[in-house]
């Protein structure tokens, strides 16, 4: 019986020593890290607030009329022919093709550029076309206006910057348009095509004289 406890002694003494020699010992002089606190942000004064929006709007205006110096080329009043031709042979009897007359010119102070015009034909009808650049979007957008409907177009540059590309997709028919607008001097080419399950179903194509100026 007093081996036994002997042993348990002797056991319980090694024990208290492994463990003092394996927990971790503070020096007195070892200064405690304290964790550092964020610092709230700084709030902007309603004056600071007031001048940093001015200076974003101005910012954003400047981009805008910069990326619509591109529409310039435009200005002016034009007039000119335009078709749309089927690829297909059962859709033939869908061409068409009519008359055109539109006027090009900047609005707000230079932070859109619209174009207003009058079709001929049998689907005469008066539009309006409100193009503008999105910085946040880094993007072109267009909003065409007509008599019976709305369309929405999203643009790009070209890569040699002088026009600029425009695709509109319809969910609902499944197709995908694309055509640009490029002027050379007094005339302007208009081309694109109509997409349906990645085939070209239609190409359009126009051409337009700019209006002589009569002093």
């Amino acid at each position: 019986m007093k081996t036994t406890l002997l042993r348990l002694l002797s056991l319980a003494a090694c024990t208290a020593t492994f463990v003092c020699t394996t927990l971790p010992v503070r020096s007195q002089d070892q200064p405690v890290q304290e964790e550092e606190s964020e610092e709230a942000p700084q709030r902007l004064t309603p004056d600071e607030a007031k001048k940093r929006y001015k200076e974003l709007e101005k910012a954003q205006n400047a981009e805008i009329r910069k990326m619509l110096k591109v529409f310039t080329a435009l200005e002016g009043e034009w007039t000119g022919k335009e078709k749309i031709e089927h690829t297909e042979e059962e859709d033939k009897a869908f061409d068409i093709a009519w008359n055109d007359v539109w006027k090009g010119f900047f609005t707000m102070e230079g932070r859109y550029f619209e174009m207003t015009g009058q079709t001929d034909g049998e689907n005469a009808s008066t539009y309006r076309w409100v193009c503008t650049w999105l910085p946040a979007e880094e993007s072109y957008q267009a909003w065409y206006f007509g008599e019976t409907t709305q369309t929405l177009y999203t643009g790009e540059l070209s890569s040699d910057g002088k026009y600029v590309i425009w695709t509109r997709e319809d969910e609902v028919t499944e197709t995908k348009t694309e055509f640009s607008m490029i002027p050379e001097g007094d005339r302007v080419k208009c081309a694109g095509t109509d997409r349906k399950e990645g085939r070209v179903s239609s190409r359009q194509s126009s051409s337009y004289t700019r209006k002589k100026v009569e002093l």
